[in-house]
């Protein structure tokens, strides 16, 4: 007859199902804005349908390493007390995707910080850009730092350990901090005072949606909710279920921001991109040669029926003045005769 498991056990296996519930729910988010984003962005950058590509195939990776965790949790080791939680390849190999998508997506936005951020000269958006590069360059050495320490003593109690914890503490707040970067900056740098004709949000959700995945307010809330519990409590297990999530919303962020694009013949243009094609929606989808000869076609057939119309109206003008000119002569000759006869009538 088998024991009861005991209030740690039950603790660890609790908070594993609930990481890989919300894990797998983010997952089918992640998979429904892949498909939204090829679907609709058929044309874009090439550069970006890869960064979405790799981000669908690692966070995919991560989802089946985390399903293949609660597995040989639940079923493989249904039998083994789980008081202490063994790091298995299968989460070693998660944590390593979770570092490696968290990069990524600071790398995109910094990216998206150098061209938002510019002004009269470069300085500002270079800045911000280097720290936030720094910062995230930071947290991925030391994530990997953190990822050959969980191959090597394979518990994750061992975390609550000075030199696994300042490892793992100089990791995620770096991120932490990059994040803070992001979000200040991308909401300093698109507001109305700078672009008057930025699109504002209408209602509750859509200002929500700008400011979780168009400004990275979602890193910054899932970061330090990583950071907190794993400081709080580096040899608990609560701070994995954040970090099997964690992944699933860098990623989600990311797609979050560039579905919100507006699409131009299967092509996204972001916020500051979008200003002078609104203005003109007739020439919608056309590229700016095309628009530019259409204008000038345009221009030209304008001149053409002008020149026309002052043509008409010369001929008219001309018409008129030699029909006047007519009819005085007709009058002159009619009096020329009238005369002539009075004379004729005079004499006789």
């Amino acid at each position: 007859m088998m024991n009861s498991p005991s209030l740690t056990e039950v603790e660890n296996l609790v908070v594993i199902y609930l990481g890989f519930a919300f894990a797998t729910f983010l997952y089918g988010l992640t998979f429904f804005q892949t498909y939204i984003y090829f679907s609709r962005y058929s044309n874009d950058h090439t550069w970006t349908k890869v960064l979405v590509g790799a981000l669908f195939v690692l966070d995919t990776a991560s989802a089946g390493l985390v399903s293949d965790l609660v597995y040989d949790y639940l079923i493989t080791m249904f039998e083994v007390r789980m008081e202490v939680i063994y790091a298995t390849p299968a989460f070693c190999i998660q944590y390593l995707l979770s570092v490696i998508i968290t990069l990524i997506a600071q790398l995109f936005f910094a990216r998206r910080l150098y061209t938002v951020c510019c002004g009269p000269t470069r300085i500002t958006s270079r800045s911000v850009s280097v720290v936030v590069l720094f910062c995230a360059f930071i947290a991925f050495v030391f994530g990997l730092i953190s990822v050959g320490q969980f191959f090597q003593q394979r518990q994750l109690s061992a975390f609550a350990l000075p030199p696994m914890a300042i490892v793992a503490g100089i990791s995620q707040g770096f991120a932490t901090i990059a994040n803070i970067i992001i979000f200040i900056a991308m909401y300093w740098s698109l507001r109305p005072a700078r672009y008057p004709d930025i699109p504002l949000p209408k209602g509750a959700f859509d200002n929500l949606s700008m400011l979780f995945a168009g400004r990275g307010l979602a890193l910054i809330v899932i970061q330090m909710a990583y950071f907190g519990t794993f400081v709080a409590s580096p040899g608990k297990p609560y701070w994995v279920a954040v970090q099997m999530v964690t992944p699933k919303v860098y990623a989600n962020t990311v797609l979050g921001l560039l579905n919100a694009r507006e699409v131009k013949r299967g092509v996204g243009l972001n916020e500051e991109e979008t200003l002078s094609d609104r203005h003109d929606s007739r020439d919608d989808g056309l590229p700016s040669a095309l628009q530019f000869r259409s204008t000038k076609a345009t221009q030209q057939s304008l001149s053409f029926s002008q020149e026309a119309e002052n043509s008409r109206s010369s001929e008219i003008e001309a018409i008129s003045k030699s029909f006047s000119d007519d009819q005085n002569l007709e009058s002159i000759r009619s009096r020329c005769s009238d005369q002539l006869a009075y004379d004729k009538a005079s004499l006789s």
